[in-house]
């Protein structure tokens, strides 16, 4: 079974609606990896798939955004501390007040002159992932590559990223600026329920 197989086996894979997601852009079709994380065994599965990508990669620490990416962070080092047979660590960034990724509770300890794997759960815009990216290479940490569960644009590289990228799945959707919004145009309220809608819609 595959990522997206995985993902619409447990209902994360919501279409025909009106989403907005975290970059504000808006969206006919939305990943809701929230309800990928309460299923243990699917999660433990999709994160066995990014140890296997990088298990000769001499990783020695997954890094991923708080919160959902905690999740990722943890079961994908468990993994991979199992192929491996030693230790390596997983850890995670949060938000500062400006909006950027930071390393708290002394976890920079574990980047600092390490190698380092990046993950992140869904891709539209490499905006949030580019922050985790930084707050790595500020630490000190050796990025030896960044992998998206799910990369949902072309044009996210490892360019625009600034280190190695890759995903486990391709999943190409379009993505609308509110102007351009067919969904705003017919009318189509935005689901408050899941995706951003409702914190962006009431600032």
């Amino acid at each position: 079974m595959n990522v997206i197989e995985i993902l619409e086996k447990v209902g994360a894979i919501l279409k025909d609606d009106h989403f907005i997601g975290t970059s504000g852009l808006h969206l006919d079709t939305y990943l809701n990896k929230d309800a990928l994380y309460p299923h243990t065994e699917e999660t433990s599965e999709v994160c066995k798939m990014f140890a296997e990508k990088y298990k000769d990669q001499n990783i020695d620490t997954v890094v991923a955004p708080a919160l959902g990416g905690i999740i990722l962070s943890q079961w994908t080092a468990f993994h991979l501390s199992k192929m491996c047979e030693r230790e390596v660590a997983g850890v995670y960034t949060e938000k500062t007040a400006d909006g950027g990724q930071v390393f708290t509770r002394g976890y920079d300890s574990y980047i600092n002159g390490k190698n380092i794997l990046v993950l992140e759960d869904n891709v539209l815009t490499g905006g949030s992932v580019k922050k985790v990216v930084d707050a790595v290479k500020n630490a000190g940490g050796n990025i030896v590559g960044v992998c998206a569960m799910v990369n949902r644009n072309k044009e996210v590289t490892s360019d625009s990223i600034g280190a190695p990228f890759d995903a486990l799945a391709h999943f190409y959707l379009p993505s609308y600026k509110v102007d351009d919004c067919p969904m705003c145009k017919s009318g189509i309220p935005v689901n408050m329920k899941v995706g951003h809608g409702k914190k962006l819609l009431n600032k």
